[in-house]
């Protein structure tokens, strides 16, 4: 929820636009940051009451661009661009303008959210008795693989069941 009202911001708007002061003045008055005043003000200029609804929009990389372009086209502020374009925080320009110099274009794609998926485990070999002429190669190298490590397996079995033979032979004497 908004720290302040549609209502309440149309009624400081509207008291400004009556000429009856500057932005600090009326801020001071109604307690509230000039330059909220001021980007209220400005937004309320270029699109009407429409400014003071509260949105949550999703740019499109294309759109990003063409707020930078357009800013720098008209040689425009951050707070006049977003005023102009109806972009509720100008810091979210900013931060565009940051990631665009930094990194180009490619920096203005949308981030995926959330975690990403768990990959799918993969099924454990088993063993084929085709015989070896029918076999394809990925086939006979999966089977290579699969046998490699049951030997190797086996050899460390033995190994430690040796040691274990040896350890009870040691204590016994």
């Amino acid at each position: 929820m908004s720290k302040y009202s549609k209502e309440f911001k149309l009624v400081v708007i509207e008291h400004y636009l009556s000429g009856r002061g500057g932005f600090k003045t009326i801020g001071d008055q109604y307690g509230v940051k000039y330059a909220y005043v001021r980007k209220w003000v400005h937004a309320y200029k270029v699109h009407g009451q429409h400014s003071l609804n509260k949105t949550y929009a999703h740019y499109t990389s294309g759109f990003k661009l063409s707020v930078l372009q357009h800013m720098e086209k008209h040689q425009l502020s951050i707070n006049q661009a977003a005023a102009h374009f109806n972009i509720p925080a100008p810091s979210t320009i900013g931060q565009w303008q940051r990631l665009y110099n930094e990194s180009g274009i490619t920096a203005l794609e949308p981030k995926p959210k959330g975690r990403p998926p768990m990959s799918k485990p993969c099924k454990p070999f088993t063993p084929t008795n085709k015989p070896v002429t029918q076999m394809t190669p990925q086939e006979l190298m999966q089977e290579l693989e699969y046998r490699r490590v049951e030997t190797d397996y086996l050899k460390k079995l033995e190994a430690l069941a040796q040691q274990k033979y040896l350890a009870s032979k040691n204590k016994s004497k």
